[in-house]
């Protein structure tokens, strides 16, 4: 039995990998941009996996990504930011991480959390890489998440940047909030401003909201 399921897992690792290069393949040449491959189903079971998330973060693009496949549950919402320094000055070029839960608040397909916060952080299934523009924006199409079961935190798009030479870009808030999130009561956004986090109302519609967030950067 021990040996079939280290049989059965090797095959699983060697399949993977041969569909994380043929995606590797695909986008290197152009055919396919990160946003084709994040939102296509087929593709949906490797989203935890560090190698194809490290080939998504390898062609990250600049400007707009999508991230959801027509299927995912939820509400349709649209991130803008833009991205400056202390003096106002737009930041191009910058590799922007994030991820959030589900519409069940969930960060994997199959529970709240992967491993805690860690797990969450390195594998959870709705993410991705963009970098900005030239004038330091970008832009998410995704869904609006929703935050823990059986917690009052916030739903929340957690959010890491770093400058072109790798270096990690500080003062960054860490979290996208909302205000309409029914969970925003007076004492959670005092909490939350003082964390650090920026909240942003909808100024779309309740069908398509959208959302814009200035992130200041304090420096390296």
């Amino acid at each position: 039995m021990l040996a079939l399921v280290i049989l059965t897992l090797t095959s699983f690792s060697q399949d993977t990998s041969a569909v994380v290069s043929e995606i590797d393949k695909e986008l290197n040449s152009k055919r396919k941009t990160v946003s084709d491959i994040l939102t296509d189903n087929t593709f949906m079971y490797l989203h935890p996996l560090t190698t194809f998330r490290e080939t998504v973060k390898k062609y990250a693009n600049a400007g707009v990504i999508t991230i959801v496949t027509e299927t995912e549950p939820g509400v349709r919402i649209t991130v803008n930011a833009a991205v400056t320094d202390s003096s106002g000055k737009p930041l191009a070029g910058i590799l922007v991480y994030f991820y959030h839960t589900s519409d069940k608040g969930w960060y994997s397909d199959t529970g709240v959390h992967i491993l805690k916060f860690e797990g969450d952080h390195r594998h959870s299934r709705l993410f991705g890489y963009v970098k900005t523009d030239s004038n330091g924006r970008f832009s998410i199409n995704t869904i609006r998440p929703n935050g823990y079961p059986k917690s009052d935190f916030a739903a929340h798009i957690h959010i890491q940047m770093w400058n072109d030479d790798g270096t990690y870009l500080l003062g960054i808030p860490g979290e996208l909030q909302f205000d309409d999130d029914v969970r925003m009561t007076e004492r959670r956004r005092q909490r939350s401003l003082s964390d650090g986090y920026l909240i942003s109302k909808n100024e779309g519609t309740a069908e398509k909201p959208i959302y814009n967030y200035l992130i200041i950067s304090k420096g390296n």
